[in-house]
C-alpha cells in the first residue's frame, strides 16, 4: 500500500493529498459517469489511451480516489491540487509527486475515479469522463480509460468529422451512429481493452474534445447502430471516396468481402458531381523527383514487397497491374535494376509517401512516369479521395446532409442492405 511518509514527508497533507494505511468501508462508489446503469447507453467501454508511456500525470478537477488493481480497496484520497507521477517499474508502479520525493512503489494496477460527477480525472492534463486504470507492463504504462458507451462517443464524434454547419447535421449524427456500431462491434473479450484511442480504431481525445453539436448528435440517436440480420455490422469510415467507395478486398486483402461493404457511387443523380466533392482531397497530385522516388523506395519498399534490405537499387520503370471494382490501382509492378517487385494496391500508400513520411490519399489515382538513361527521373501521382475508401465517406455524408437526406438514409447508403435501429 502507498504510506504518508513516503510520498508526503516534504509536504503538508492539504497539498499532497492522503494515503491510507488501509481500505475504507466508509468510502462510496463515485456517482459520476457510472458503469453500471440500466440501458444499452449505459455499458462500458475500455479505451487504451497509452500502451508504452514512460511517465504521466495523474489528477483530477475535484475530489477523487485510487483504489488498488481490483477497485475496491481505497488506498489514496486526491483532491484538485494533486497531482500524481507515475512511472513503471518493473511490472509494478512507482506513485510521487514532485522530483524530490522517491515515491511508492506499487504493485499491479491503481484503479483512480472521481468522487462526484461534478468532477473528472485528468491524464496528462486531458480531462476523462468514467475512471483510469493504470499499470505497467514490458514497454511502460498502460492506461485504460473505462466509461459509459455514450460518453466515449462525446469524445470521437468531434474529432472524426469536426464542426459541422446547421445543414450538415444529419452528417453529425451519421458519424454518431456508425462510430457507435463500429464500438459495439469491437467490444473484446480477448483482450484487456476494446479499442484504441487513435486511427487504429477511432480517434478519441476525451471531454477537452467535446463540442455541443456533437453532443446533440449522440443523444439524438441514442442506441441507434447499423444492422444487418439483426445484429451490428463492422462500420469502417473515412474522409473521401473521391467519386465511389470500394470493397473490402480491394483494399484488406486478408479480410472477406461483407454484403454491406459494397462499391458505392456518389455521383449526384443527373450531374457530372459528387457528394464528396467539396472535400480539399477530392483530387489531388504528388509529384516525386528521381531521388526523392529512390528515397521512398530505399526506406519502404522492402517492408511490402520481397525487394531486398538495402534498397531496390536503380527505378527503370513502374507499370500498373490491373484495377479493381471500384477502379483502384489493384498493384503496381516496380521494375529495378535488381529485379521485378510487386506492390500490392494498398500498400502503394505506404511506400509513396511525401518528404514528411505521411502517406499518400488513397489507391484511386493515375501516373506518369518520366524516364532518361534507363532510370525513372520523376513520378508524377494524379487522384481521388483520403483514406481506405470502404463504408461511409465522410464527406460524402456532409454532400448528402446538404441536400437534405436524412442520416438514417446516409447510412443506408453506404452500408447497403441495412436497417438503422437500436441495439438490444
Amino acid at each position: 500500500m502507498l504510506r504518508l511518509t513516503s510520498l508526503c514527508a516534504l509536504l503538508s497533507i492539504a497539498a499532497c493529498g492522503s494515503f491510507l494505511s488501509g481500505g475504507d468501508p466508509g468510502d462510496i462508489e463515485p456517482a459520476g459517469d457510472r458503469l453500471d446503469g440500466q440501458g444499452p447507453a449505459d455499458n462500458p467501454v475500455r479505451i487504451a489511451l497509452g500502451t508504452n508511456d514512460t511517465a504521466a500525470r495523474l489528477g483530477a478537477t475535484g475530489e477523487w480516489r485510487l483504489y488498488d488493481s481490483d477497485g475496491q480497496r481505497l488506498v489514496a484520497r486526491g483532491n484538485p491540487v494533486n497531482v500524481w507521477r507515475i512511472v513503471p517499474e518493473g511490472r509494478s508502479l512507482r506513485v510521487f509527486r514532485g522530483t524530490g520525493a522517491s515515491g511508492e512503489v506499487r504493485p499491479g494496477a491503481l484503479v483512480a475515479r472521481p468522487v462526484s460527477s461534478a468532477s473528472f480525472l485528468t491524464w496528462n492534463g486531458k480531462r476523462y469522463r468514467g475512471e483510469l486504470v493504470v499499470s505497467a507492463t514490458d514497454t511502460g504504462l498502460f492506461v485504460l480509460n473505462r466509461l459509459s458507451m455514450e460518453s466515449y462517443l462525446r469524445g470521437v464524434v468531434p474529432r472524426e468529422i469536426g464542426n459541422r454547419t446547421p445543414a450538415e447535421f444529419a452528417a453529425v449524427q451519421a458519424q454518431a451512429v456508425a462510430a457507435r456500431t463500429y464500438a459495439y462491434n469491437h467490444l473484446s473479450t480477448e483482450r484487456a481493452f476494446d479499442m484504441y484511442a487513435t486511427v487504429q480504431d477511432q480517434v478519441y481525445g476525451g471531454m477537452d474534445d467535446e463540442k455541443p453539436q456533437a453532443d446533440s448528435a449522440v443523444v439524438s440517436t441514442r442506441d441507434m447502430v447499423v444492422l444487418y440480420a439483426g445484429r451490428p455490422i463492422n462500420t469502417p469510415y473515412h474522409s473521401t471516396c473521391g467519386g465511389t467507395t470500394s470493397a473490402v478486398t480491394e483494399v484488406w486483402y486478408a479480410q472477406p468481402d461483407q454484403p454491406y461493404l459494397k462499391p458505392v457511387s456518389d455521383r449526384i443523380p443527373g450531374s457530372d458531381r459528387f457528394y464528396c466533392d467539396p472535400s480539399p482531397r477530392f483530387r489531388w497530385t504528388n509529384t516525386f523527383t528521381g531521388p526523392q522516388l529512390r528515397a521512398v523506395m530505399d526506406k519502404y519498399l522492402a517492408n511490402y514487397t520481397s525487394a531486398p534490405k538495402g534498397g531496390p537499387g536503380k527505378i527503370t520503370n513502374i507499370r500498373e497491374r490491373g484495377r479493381t471494382p471500384s477502379n483502384r490501382v489493384e498493384a503496381l509492378l516496380i521494375d529495378t535494376e535488381r529485379g521485378t517487385y510487386t506492390l500490392r494496391g494498398n500498400d502503394t500508400r505506404f511506400v509513396l509517401r511525401d518528404p514528411k513520411g505521411a502517406i499518400m490519399n488513397s489507391t484511386s489515382f493515375n501516373f506518369t512516369t518520366t524516364r532518361a538513361r534507363g532510370e525513372v527521373t520523376s513520378l508524377t501521382v494524379t487522384g481521388g479521395g483520403y483514406g481506405h475508401g470502404i463504408g461511409m465517406c465522410q464527406w460524402g455524408a456532409i454532400g448528402r446532409a446538404r441536400a437534405g437526406q436524412g442520416y438514417g438514409e446516409i447510412l443506408q447508403t453506404y452500408y447497403p442492405g441495412t436497417t438503422v435501429g437500436r441495439i438490444q
